[in-house]
C-alpha cells in the first residue's frame, strides 16, 4: 500500500530544498506505510541533504531490509557511505548492486570513481568503460516488484543536480544582461575560462 500523491509531493519538497517539509511528510508516510521501501530511502536522502549521517544511513539499511534483491537499495546506500568517507563499505555495496544487476550503468561508473579514489586505476578505468558501454539512460532491468512489472528506480540525487545546474546557468545567463555581468563575462572568457 500506498500514498502516490503524497509521495509525489514529498519528492517535490525535496527537490526544492525544503527538506524540513520534506521529511515531515515522509514521517507521515512511514507512519501509515512502515513497510514501504521507497518512502524509507526518500527520507533517508533527506536526511543525507541535513547532514545527518546516522539517520540516513539507517533509513537505506531498512529500506534495504525490506527489499534485499534490489540492486538500487544497495547503489543508494553506497551513494551515502562513499559521502561520508566510508569508501571501502560504499565499494562493497556498489559491488553487491552490480552484482545484482551487472546493466547497471550508474553503479559501474561511481564504483569506478571510489577505486579510483584508493588508487585502482585500471579497474576503475575498466569500470568506466563498461558504464559508457551500457545505456546511460537506465538504471538497471533486472529490479522487478511483487508482481514481476519493471520498476524504475529514481536517481533523486541526480534530478535535484541537474536543476541546480539549470538554475545556475539561467543565473548566469541573467547576470550576463548587466554591465558587470557582461565584463566579468568577458573576462572569464579571455582568461581561457579560468576564474578571475
Amino acid at each position: 500500500m500506498k500514498d502516490d500523491k503524497k509521495y509525489n509531493k514529498g519528492v517535490e519538497l525535496l527537490k526544492a530544498e525544503k527538506f524540513d517539509e520534506a521529511l515531515h511528510l515522509f514521517n507521515e508516510l512511514l507512519k501509515e506505510f512502515p513497510q514501504n521501501a521507497d518512502y524509507w530511502s526518500e527520507r533517508g536522502v533527506v536526511y543525507f541533504h541535513m547532514q545527518k549521517k546516522n539517520e540516513a544511513l539507517a533509513d537505506m539499511n531498512k529500506a534495504l531490509e525490506l527489499q534485499p534483491s534490489k540492486s538500487y537499495r544497495y547503489s543508494s546506500r553506497a551513494y551515502i557511505l562513499g559521502h561520508f568517507g566510508q569508501t571501502k563499505a560504499a565499494i562493497a555495496d556498489y559491488q553487491k548492486a552490480i552484482e545484482l544487476d551487472p546493466e547497471d550503468a550508474i553503479a559501474h561508473n561511481n564504483l569506478g570513481l571510489l577505486e579510483e579514489q584508493l588508487g585502482y586505476k585500471e579497474k576503475a578505468q575498466s569500470r568506466y568503460k563498461k558504464a559508457d558501454e551500457l545505456d546511460q539512460n537506465r538504471f538497471g532491468q533486472s529490479d522487478r516488484g511483487i508482481e514481476g512489472e519493471a520498476i524504475d528506480a529514481r536517481n533523486i540525487q541526480k534530478e535535484i543536480d541537474e536543476e541546480k545546474a539549470q538554475k545556475n546557468l539561467w543565473s548566469t545567463l541573467k547576470s550576463i544582461g548587466t554591465k558587470e555581468g557582461l565584463s566579468s563575462f568577458k573576462k572569464f572568457v579571455k582568461s581561457g575560462f579560468k576564474e578571475v
